[in-house]
């Protein structure tokens, strides 16, 4: 098998993945709520650990494939259930008359996600596995058939946001302003959190919770430094992950070392000297 065939369809899930998560990443960056991806990723991983303990213990004594233990029916509703439920708690912690930061929220939802997903898996079988394809993924083993779904999953949702891209920019861009005349803005940030967890849920499964944080905020920072229109954010946010993605899989073949850490160090390194160019340029944003 040649590398152009073996690195094809990560390829493709890395674009896919870059594609969604650059334009979720500058919602996330106006919004200053930069943990949410890593949060959200962390809920849906949680439901998922709840799932294959329970199909492991429906299934005791009976030989199991791992590599699809996150793609169960139960795993997606589970996942999908505390998502829906996160979106909620999420959207109406952004009223004002409630003192606590959101971002605070955040993080403790993160927390109390990854230990109850750590402990959880503790008791169960191959469980530092899971923990592992939990935090990295698998991309380098991604199916077609996964490839497919994600590709189904970024349209349907990319398609949802086109047709009410002003009503999300307007809200993400209007976020911090108490006085926002956006009607039914709760509504419309449950939307966006639910939306944007339907995209996690396959993320995660396919690229791991750290791979998905790196595809949302480092493409999307990056281009932030350059551009203040959001179609140009985009595009450079995905050029500057399509490179990496490429470079990070062809290196991971060469080198025999884990793609998802490459490719996350790859992006932080790219980051750093836009940041470096920047100061030393004194470039104007486009």
């Amino acid at each position: 098998m040649t590398i152009l065939e073996f690195m094809l369809a990560p390829l493709m899930a890395c674009l896919l993945l870059i594609l969604i998560n650059v334009y979720f990443g500058i919602h996330v960056l106006k919004r200053e709520i930069i943990f949410i991806d890593i949060a959200l990723a962390q809920i849906a991983a949680f439901g998922t650990t709840i799932a294959v303990v329970i199909e492991h213990i429906m299934h005791e004594g009976h030989a199991q494939d791992h590599d699809h233990s996150g793609d169960s029916i139960l795993a997606y509703i589970l996942a999908l259930s505390f998502i829906t439920i996160s979106s909620l708690v999420f959207s109406f912690l952004k009223n004002k008359k409630i003192s606590i930061p959101l971002e605070a929220i955040i993080g403790i939802s993160y927390a109390f996600a990854t230990t109850a997903a750590v402990i959880i898996l503790d008791k169960a079988a191959g469980g530092d596995v899971h923990i592992h394809d939990m935090l990295i993924g698998s991309i380098l083993w991604v199916s077609w058939a996964q490839v497919l779904k994600l590709l189904i999953v970024v349209a349907f949702v990319g398609g949802i946001h086109f047709v009410f891209r002003k009503k999300f920019t307007q809200l993400s861009d209007s976020y911090h302003n108490n006085n926002s005349k956006i009607k039914n803005s709760f509504l419309w940030d449950f939307l966006f959190y639910l939306t944007f967890g339907i995209v996690i849920i396959e993320a995660v499964n396919i690229s791991g919770i750290l791979t998905v944080f790196a595809f949302l905020i480092l493409p999307a920072a990056f281009s932030s430094m350059f551009s203040k229109s959001w179609t140009t954010r985009i595009i450079v946010g995905f050029v500057l992950g399509a490179i990496v993605s490429a470079f990070g899989l062809y290196f991971s073949w060469n080198m025999d070392v884990p793609v998802a850490p490459l490719i996350i160090l790859m992006l932080g390194v790219c980051l750093v000297l836009g940041a470096l160019f920047k100061r030393f340029t004194k470039i104007n944003k486009v």
